[in-house]
């Protein structure tokens, strides 16, 4: 029990470092699961990187179900847990494991079974095509396991535990940098397996990953004792599905996002969605810190929404928001003084890194919104109201898939505009979230401050 946290009581800042800390690097760890791969494959040429981007894109598939899951169970325990109500956390943690099984089985089978005609209608061709389909196909297997981690992960912090999530992380993080140039190159004896090897590497890491927590929680009991049989609890799965699905659908309308950009891009050839392919995951790096921070910060806010302290709910809101600020301004400047060198990391090709440089210089510059948009996003979570953040992502998608299929034809513009417009609706996004945050906490308060008396 020693690595849960009281998140009511004590220094507001320094329990949500501690607790962000072990987020910040349990997801550092996970991107680099995907940034690994992508180093090893951009050693096969434009076409492989080509080939994991579009891929890639589907782990939006994967955050949308385990934040319809994970979102649900992670406030509903951390409330539990402020209430002191431990027998009801235990319930929600069961109802999140048999919802995993059965969401990650259905993707995984759905996922398989699309694979090539998924690739070739997002731009791949020639050898881009193939090694997707293959890469694809084993990625879908491993959409299973993937949930399951995050879903086990979210549960620990609504316990306030963060530090396991991200000793597991660490551990599968080496054993896939180990199997990723021995499967992809053949070395130590095995075959060489291409773009494949990268796939199957990430698989047995993330099987590692899912084994080490049923170790702790079916033999170790740790935190929760869960006893009694695996049944469907059909009120704590409305009560979860409430709170989950409409951040969870925010994630599928990013996905939704992202498949329009790839094919708008498309047309530009396979340089420009290799570029896409990097530029996108090393922002999604430089959005770690505020990504863990907002994590953290729901698991907060929803302990103390739990035990009814308003104060520290609003405080805690607004040092996560000039915390995640700091390190979304730094990545900014980061990709505005190295550009190239970063973009030089994964590929060679001038191309490559010609597209790569427009993208990240302008897409950078709309860290600050999408860091603003993670904090509000996780305050909402925190209170289980979410269907908030679920609206505003799908006005930011209505306007952009709108904007990109009219005005850069009508207008004639390049590449640059799409990134341009997404920055755009994005800062509209932020300021309709804000807003209506902003309304809820006034109404939302002073009803918690009656509560304590």
């Amino acid at each position: 029990m020693a690595n849960r946290l009281n998140l009511t009581t004590g220094s507001i800042t320094g329990q949500l470092m501690r607790l962000a800390s072990p987020i910040l690097f349990g997801m550092l760890f996970f991107t680099l699961y995907l940034l690994i791969d992508l180093f090893f494959v951009g050693c096969l040429g434009p076409d492989a990187v080509a080939a994991l981007s579009i891929s890639g894109n589907a782990f939006f598939v994967h955050l949308g179900l385990s934040f319809i899951i994970g979102t649900g169970a992670m406030s509903l325990i951390a409330q539990a847990y402020g209430a002191k109500k431990f027998d009801h956390a235990v319930q929600v943690f069961k109802q999140s494991l048999i919802l995993s099984v059965i969401a990650g089985c259905t993707a995984a089978m759905i996922g398989y079974l699309i694979a090539g005609p998924y690739i070739h209608f997002f731009g791949g061709k020639g050898m881009a095509l193939i090694w997707g389909t293959q890469y694809f196909r084993i990625y879908s297997i491993s959409l299973l396991f993937l949930l399951l981690l995050h879903v086990f992960s979210s549960c620990y912090r609504g316990m306030g535990d963060t530090k396991t999530p991200m000793l597991i992380m660490l551990q599968s993080l080496v054993l896939n940098i180990i199997l990723d140039p021995v499967l992809i190159f053949g070395l130590a004896g095995f075959p060489a397996l291409g773009v494949q090897g990268a796939a199957f590497a990430s698989l047995i890491s993330q099987i590692y990953g899912v084994v080490l927590y049923g170790y702790l929680v079916f033999i170790k009991k740790q935190h929760l004792h869960l006893k009694g049989p695996f049944k469907i609890d059909f009120s704590i799965l409305k009560q979860s599905l409430a709170i989950g699905l409409p951040s969870g659908l925010a994630y599928f309308l990013l996905t939704a996002n992202l498949l329009i950009t790839y094919r708008v891009v498309s047309p530009y050839g396979t340089e420009a969605l290799a570029a896409l392919g990097i530029g996108f995951r090393i922002v999604q790096s430089i959005y770690l810190p505020s990504v863990a921070i907002s994590e953290a910060l729901a698991a907060m806010v929803g302990q103390n929404y739990g035990a009814r302290e308003q104060g520290r709910v609003k405080t805690a809101f607004w040092i996560g928001w000039r915390t995640s600020s700091i390190f979304m301004l730094s990545g900014t400047i980061i990709c505005w003084m190295f550009p190239s060198a970063l973009i030089h990391l994964f590929s060679q090709d001038p191309n490559v890194i010609h597209y790569g440089v427009l993208y990240l210089k302008i897409v950078s510059l709309s860290n600050l919104i999408v860091g603003t948009i993670l904090v509000v996003s996780a305050a909402f979570q925190g209170i289980g109201k979410t269907y908030p953040t679920l609206v505003c992502a799908l006005a930011d998608n209505l306007l952009f898939a709108l904007a990109i299929f009219t005005l850069p034809a009508f207008f004639g513009w390049g590449i640059s505009s799409v990134w341009w417009l997404k920055l755009s609706t994005g800062a509209m996004e932020m300021v309709l979230c804000a807003f209506w945050l902003k309304f809820q906490m006034e109404k939302m308060l002073p009803l918690l401050s009656k509560a304590n008396y």
